[in-house]
């Protein structure tokens, strides 16, 4: 099979946007949850196993140098993988944070609010509004991380009633 790219960026940023970027990665990595890269309209949530390879590289090449970080795994090796883009879901106040699976009656949403900060809300599939993250996060990155940890934490949670 020909190789595909599902994602690709590639601009100039500050020290500190990279920096900014490679933390929330790392965080995603230590949190065991799914990867979320975005860059503009495009997007891709990976879920990459427990040990990937790991591959740092420095080359030197027509007088300039890179820095390549490379996390590779076999496919069959993914907890679950979900790809977006542009064409495939509209760039509304709503973004769907990853396909569904097919057995589930309500999907989570991520969205920007009026005061343009980031909250997530479950919602069944008749529309009716389930939960929500009840806080506005400054980043959408932040508002993902909190969204995971109910959806990690709550399968198991008791109810308790006075």
């Amino acid at each position: 099979m020909a190789d595909e790219t599902l994602f690709e960026s590639e601009r100039r940023r500050s020290r500190a946007d990279i920096a900014g970027v490679l933390r929330s990665l790392a965080t995603a990595l230590e949190n065991d949850g799914p990867v979320t890269l975005e860059d503009g309209t495009q997007s891709i949530d990976i879920d990459p196993p427990a040990a990937p390879t790991f591959e740092i590289e420095v080359e030197r090449e027509s007088g300039k140098r890179s820095l390549e970080l490379e996390l590779e795994w076999d496919e069959r090796d993914e907890e679950g993988e979900s790809t977006s883009s542009a064409a495939e879901s509209e760039s509304t106040e709503s973004d769907d944070a990853g396909a569904e699976p097919a057995h589930s009656l309500g999907r989570f949403e991520v969205f920007r609010d009026k005061a343009s900060e980031w909250r997530w809300r479950l919602v069944h599939r008749n529309g009716n509004i389930i939960a929500t993250s009840g806080e506005g996060y400054t980043s959408k990155q932040n508002a993902l991380k909190g969204m995971r940890s109910v959806m990690q934490n709550a399968p198991d949670a008791s109810v308790v009633s006075e």
